[in-house]
C-alpha cells in the first residue's frame, strides 16, 4: 500500500517540523499517529487553496505554482479550499483577483486533526466512520492508521468528495467513500467501533450513537454562536445512549451544510426593526463571554442558538446577542444597561448560566459533559447523574 512518497520527495523534512510543533503543542502523543502524520503529505490533498489578502478583507487564490504553496500546507493552520459551495470560484479568483465569500469547505487545523484522532482511541481491526471527507487528507491518515478497508468515509458535496476520491486512489488508498447528508451516517456499513466528525453539529445525530457499538467512541465539534469552541468525547452504553466530557480543545469548524445559520446582517436587521425592549442593568460588567475557561463553555452548551455580535468602538464594547426566533438583547457599554427583548431574554440566559457556573466551583471546561439520547441532550457537571446537571437547547 503506497501511503507515502518515495524517499526524494523534498517534503520530508515539512512533514517531520509539522510533527514536532505539534507534539511539542500536546497535540500528538502516540507514535503510531506520528507515523501517520509524518508519511502523508498534506499538500498533494490540497493543490489549491484560498489564502486571505494581507488586509484580511478578501480570499486570494494559491497554486503549486506559488512560492507560499508548500508553506500553507504545512503550517499548523486550516487552509480554504471552496468558497460558497462553489467549486468555480479558484479558478475564477486566480483569472481575475481577490473575491470576497463564505468558506465551505476547508482542511482542518493539523493540531486539532491530530488532538480529534487521538481522541479517537483507535486500535487496530476497528472500523471507524468518518463524517466529512473533505480534501481527503484526515481520510488519508486514518487509512495509514488502520488500513483503509477500515475506513468509510462520507461527504456531502460531489465535487469536494471527487477530488478527494481521485487522491486518495492515486495514492493507492481505497477506502469506502460515499456522498451524501453525514447527518444519517453510512447505515449499510455499520456498526462502527469509532466515530469522528469533521464538521460542526448543534446536536449529535441520533443516528451517529444508533450506528456505534456498545463501548464505541463519538468525536465531535459542537456548534455554538458564543465562540466557546466545544469539542466533545462521548462513549456509547448498551441503552444506546452516550455520555461523554468536553476535551481541552478549543476547537472550532465549519457547520454542517444542512444546519446554515442565518446571516448575522438577518439577525441584526430583525432586532433593530422590533419594538422596543425592557432595559435593566446587567448583573456582570464585560463582554459575554469574557475569556474564563468555564462559564463561556457552559453558556455555548446550554444554549446554542444565541449568536453574539461584538463591536468595538472608541467608548467600549458593544454587543448584541441575537436568536432566529427573533429574541434580541444590546448591551451599552457607556451605562451598563442591556436592552432586550423577543421570546427569550437572551442576556438573563447567559447572565444566569455565568451565575451556575461560579455556584459550581467555577469548573475548567473538562468537568462539563453531556449526554445523547433520542429525546433529549442532557449538560453535566463531573457526572451524568450528580447534581448539576441542566437542559440543553438544540435550536
Amino acid at each position: 500500500m503506497r501511503t507515502g512518497p518515495t524517499s526524494s520527495d523534498p517534503t520530508r523534512d515539512r512533514r517531520r517540523e509539522l510533527v514536532r510543533t505539534l507534539v511539542e503543542g500536546g497535540w500528538l502523543r502516540s507514535a503510531a499517529w506520528r507515523e501517520a502524520f509524518e508519511t502523508v503529505p498534506r499538500h498533494l490533498f490540497v493543490p489549491r487553496a484560498f489564502a486571505f489578502t494581507p488586509d484580511r478583507g478578501a480570499h486570494q487564490a494559491i497554486g503549486a505554482d506559488d512560492p507560499r504553496w508548500l508553506d500553507l500546507a504545512y503550517a499548523d493552520e486550516p487552509i480554504t479550499t471552496q468558497l460558497d459551495s462553489d467549486g468555480t470560484r479558484w479558478g475564477h479568483t486566480r483569472a481575475h483577483g481577490p473575491v470576497t465569500g463564505t468558506v465551505t469547505s476547508s482542511s482542518s487545523q493539523p493540531s486539532l486533526m491530530a488532538g480529534m484522532l487521538e481522541s479517537l482511541d483507535v486500535a487496530g481491526g476497528q472500523h471507524v466512520l468518518e463524517l466529512g471527507t473533505g480534501t481527503g487528507y484526515n481520510t488519508a491518515l486514518l487509512c495509514h492508521r488502520l488500513g483503509a478497508g477500515l475506513v468509510t468515509s462520507i461527504e456531502y458535496d460531489a465535487v469536494v468528495a471527487e477530488h478527494a476520491r481521485r487522491v486518495l486512489h492515486d495514492h493507492g488508498l481505497r477506502p469506502h467513500l460515499a456522498v451524501g447528508d453525514g447527518t444519517h451516517g453510512v447505515p449499510d456499513r455499520a456498526p462502527f467501533d469509532r466515530v469522528i466528525a469533521t464538521y460542526g453539529v448543534t446536536a449529535v445525530p441520533s443516528e451517529w450513537v444508533a450506528q456505534t457499538r456498545p463501548g464505541g467512541i463519538i468525536v465531535a465539534s459542537l456548534n455554538d454562536g458564543l465562540g466557546a469552541g466545544l469539542m466533545v468525547r462521548l462513549v456509547v452504553d448498551d441503552h444506546g445512549h452516550a455520555h461523554g466530557r468536553l476535551t481541552a480543545d478549543d476547537a472550532h469548524f465549519m457547520p454542517t451544510r444542512t444546519e446554515v445559520p442565518l446571516p448575522v446582517d438577518v439577525l441584526l436587521r430583525a432586532a433593530a426593526t422590533s419594538p422596543d425592549g425592557h432595559r435593566r442593568n446587567v448583573r456582570r460588567t464585560g463582554s459575554v463571554p469574557d475569556p474564563a475557561p468555564g462559564w463561556a463553555v457552559l453558556a455555548g452548551l446550554r444554549h446554542p442558538g444565541i449568536t453574539r455580535v461584538t463591536l468595538h468602538r472608541d467608548s467600549g464594547t458593544v454587543q448584541w446577542l441575537l436568536h432566529s426566533d427573533g429574541s434580541w438583547a444590546y448591551r451599552d457599554p457607556a451605562t451598563e444597561q442591556v436592552e432586550q427583548a423577543g421570546p427569550q431574554r437572551l442576556w438573563d440566559l447567559i447572565e444566569d448560566a455565568h451565575d451556575e457556573w461560579v455556584a459550581a466551583g467555577s469548573p475548567h471546561r473538562t468537568r462539563l459533559g453531556i449526554s445523547v439520547t433520542p429525546d433529549r441532550h442532557r449538560v453535566w457537571l463531573d457526572d451524568p447523574g450528580g447534581p448539576h446537571t441542566w437542559h440543553r437547547s438544540t435550536t
